[in-house]
């Protein structure tokens, strides 16, 4: 065992023993792995949400370490639109908020402290979390098709409590290590790139397919900075804000459509053809928003054949026009969540296959402002992107 790790065998009672113990038998002897016992002796704030529709932050004790889990020192959360939901809206689907949880899973940190039964982790490593944890013994586990598991507890997802806090506990098994050139900012960021990528996997683009992405936001860029680097081309992204298609032009996607909510689903998806180029009629559309208009626009827009993989979360209840899909033949295909992603975008975003990452971050703010952080994610007049919360 190295001179800072610490079994959970003996478990450490609070912050203030761990702290001690670090400062007696000092750090490790590598930058990276170098802990500031001043660090853990921060107030372990975290951000909950009610199911009246209230936020607010408060401090939880410091987490016990069970024997196959670490501590992370969480050093960067992404705020996600599905949290902006349960916040105002109390529910996506059937998943509801019926009791206050901390939100949060768009995290990447350091390892703190390492159970007694964990072997591939010491204190020091730096992490990315992936926050669904499955069940590995049921059917869809056994299959591979792990984030379908009836029993996963995923992060902030009710009725499981978050990362959005200073430190958490997570198994190993759902921890995977950056490397020293990743920022724990890109580090957070491999959970929405993983939701782009799942969605890639399902609907396998080829090189040179043309192809519709229907919001630029967070998920809507992250899903074309995918596509890009899996050969589609040409890509035209639609959205609501100029502001967020101004980024996807910086971005390198010059194909974009700023939509007007007078058009009908026809008018939209002439618009989009037209924005195409011709001969370039998109054969596949990842929509991307959730929203029923802009899920029936893509369906018009989507080239006899096409397929539509659904990626936005929307309302409970979405109309589309089966019919004419069925008379077009035009495919249905949804996603969810991700698996095996973590390991293959962590190196695919360390190699620059993505390019530039970052500039999906247009908002930072310390742990301190984190209900700032939300009001600015949900205020449009922000022009926020992705927000990120950060503890340094």
């Amino acid at each position: 065992m190295s001179p800072t790790a610490v079994s959970a065998s003996n478990p450490i009672a609070d912050a203030s023993t761990l702290k001690a113990q670090i400062q007696a038998n000092g750090t490790t002897t590598t930058t990276k792995s170098a802990i500031d016992p001043q660090v853990l002796a921060r107030p372990n704030l975290a951000l909950w949400v009610t199911k009246d529709h209230k936020i607010y932050q408060k401090e939880e004790s410091f987490p016990t370490c069970p024997p196959d889990q670490c501590i992370i020192h969480v050093k960067a959360t992404g705020i996600c639109g599905s949290e902006i939901h349960f916040w105002k809206s109390g529910r996506i689907g059937d998943c509801c908020v019926t009791h206050d949880i901390i939100l949060g899973h768009e995290s990447s940190g350091q390892v703190v402290q390492v159970g007694e039964n964990v072997t591939g982790f010491q204190v020091g490593d730096r992490v990315s979390i992936e926050p669904g944890v499955s069940c590995w013994e049921c059917e869809q586990c056994l299959r591979g098709r792990y984030n379908l598991c009836p029993k996963v507890v995923f992060s902030g997802t009710p009725p499981s409590d978050g990362t959005m806090r200073r430190f958490v506990a997570h198994p190993a098994r759902f921890l995977h290590k950056m490397p020293d050139t990743m920022t724990y900012a890109v580090g957070a960021l491999i959970e929405p790139l993983s939701v782009a990528y799942n969605a890639v996997i399902r609907a396998a683009p080829y090189l040179g397919q043309p192809v519709l992405i229907a919001g630029a936001g967070p998920i809507g860029l992250a899903m074309a900075l995918c596509a890009r680097a899996a050969g589609a081309s040409p890509i035209c992204i639609t959205d609501l804000e100029e502001n967020r298609l101004a980024q996807a032009r910086s971005m390198g996607f010059e194909q974009t459509l700023k939509i007007d909510l007078a058009w009908d689903r026809l008018e939209t998806a002439k618009r989009v053809r037209e924005v195409m180029g011709t001969g370039c009629v998109p054969s596949l559309a990842f929509e991307c928003t959730g929203a029923e208009s802009s899920i029936n626009s893509a369906c018009y827009a989507l080239e006899d054949g096409g397929t539509l993989l659904q990626v936005g979360c929307g309302k409970p209840d979405i109309t589309v026009p089966l019919m004419s899909l069925g008379f077009r033949e035009v495919n249905i295909i949804t996603s969810f969540r991700y698996r095996l992603s973590w390991p293959v975008v962590i190196r695919l975003v360390a190699a620059g296959v993505f390019g530039d990452v970052t500039p999906l971050i247009t908002h930072t703010f310390p742990i301190e402002k984190t209900i700032d952080a939300f009001e600015t994610c949900a205020d449009r007049s922000k022009l926020a992107i992705k927000v990120q919360i950060v503890d340094e």
